[in-house]
């Protein structure tokens, strides 16, 4: 990398981390996006604890033992963790918290033990993981009917199991999992997002492993890598060239995370070096990226997906009875955006590292 890349992407992390530090409450947490169940605190502050806790900086070390200690305290009568401390348990929440545990060597402790024997009950029998190992508590939550079906949410997931195949326990174990998944193209669809760069940048880190590109890894594996990768350079171009009033920053990110992993060539590290230019681009005075990150929320009995179909920013429930009908029509199919800006400054946060330390 070239060393003015070098001083440009360390002003950035730096700005960056400097923003999410502000954004840390007094309890150790943070909060982001807008959905039924309110703002998430408990889901957001594992995955930015995470994100953190894979820096060398002292004081993001301090922040994410800070978030450690906020989720040790997170009451959770199944013993995992969720989107906040007032809706059910569910497996993605639950394996960020233990991948924040894993970094920072509290994998042994009393409450990461009962996360992880939660996250167990998450596993299915195609090999992969999903949100929600029995639709009864989340279903008695919303207030649906038992005529509603609950498929879509209780499935694998591959965004999830991607995600959880990043924790060493699990790593091995979802592997087949995630290499039956990949698309044709390349990629790894989401269930969650809209866009595939999350789920296939987790899919290309788990399959790899920490530090490694395709060229460390054995042939089949690699393979794999390379053509995410090829899939990645192509989006992340149509990213960096697309005109509108917010930028694509949570998609372009993950993208370069996926290029980072590919085989070094000219081509490979222009696209990284204009990728992270963008990206400089468009980080704010105040160190963060304006929000980009769309968490979508399919109906509970929806298995795939249409990314064409009405999705709405979720704007509240209309007043009067909530029928079934009335909660399905204006609880799902909707999307929350992380208007703090918190998720999608981490992300962009957690793909600035990993370029920097496979560029090295």
């Amino acid at each position: 990398m070239a060393p003015e890349n070098k001083t440009s992407m360390d002003a950035a992390i730096s700005a960056a981390l400097g923003f999410l530090l502000k954004a840390q409450d007094d309890r150790g947490a943070w909060k982001d996006f807008l959905l039924p169940a309110g703002h998430s605190d408990v889901w957001v502050t594992a995955f930015v604890g995470d994100v953190l806790a894979g820096m060398h900086e002292p004081e993001a070390r301090r922040a994410a033992d800070a978030a450690w200690k906020f989720l040790e305290g997170v009451a959770a009568p199944e013993g995992g963790w969720s989107y906040n401390d007032r809706v059910p348990g569910d497996g993605d929440s639950t394996l960020w918290g233990l991948r924040l545990a894993e970094a920072l060597g509290q994998e042994g402790s009393d409450r990461a033990r009962a996360a992880r024997d939660f996250l167990e009950r998450h596993l299915r029998e195609d090999g992969g993981l999903t949100t929600y190992a029995s639709p009864d508590p989340v279903r008695n939550y919303i207030g649906l009917p038992p005529v509603v079906p609950f498929k879509g949410w209780t499935q694998s997931h591959i965004c999830v199991t991607a995600a959880g195949a990043n924790l060493t326990s699990y790593r091995e174990r979802l592997r087949e999992y995630l290499v039956q998944k990949q698309a044709g193209d390349g990629r790894w669809p989401a269930y969650w997002w809209f866009e595939d760069e999350y789920a296939t940048a987790e899919a290309v880190t788990a399959l790899a492993g920490a530090g490694r590109r395709a060229t460390d890894c054995e042939s089949g594996i690699a393979s794999r890598l390379e053509r995410a990768a090829q899939w990645a350079l192509g989006r992340a171009a149509r990213w960096m060239d697309t005109p509108g009033i917010r930028p694509p920053t949570f998609a372009l990110a993950h993208g370069l995370r996926v290029v980072a992993r590919a085989t070094p060539s000219e081509q490979v590290a222009d696209v990284l070096s204009q990728g992270v230019a963008r990206l400089r681009e468009w980080q704010t005075p105040g160190g963060s990226w304006p929000a980009s990150t769309r968490l979508r929320v399919p109906r509970p009995d929806v298995t795939v997906p249409n990314p064409q179909a009405e999705w709405t920013l979720w704007a509240g429930l209309p007043p009067g009875p909530l029928s079934p009908a009335v909660i399905l029509k204006h609880t799902f199919t909707n999307y929350s955006l992380d208007h703090f800006a918190v998720y999608t400054t981490a992300t962009v946060l957690k793909a600035l590292n990993e370029v920097r330390s496979l560029q090295a």
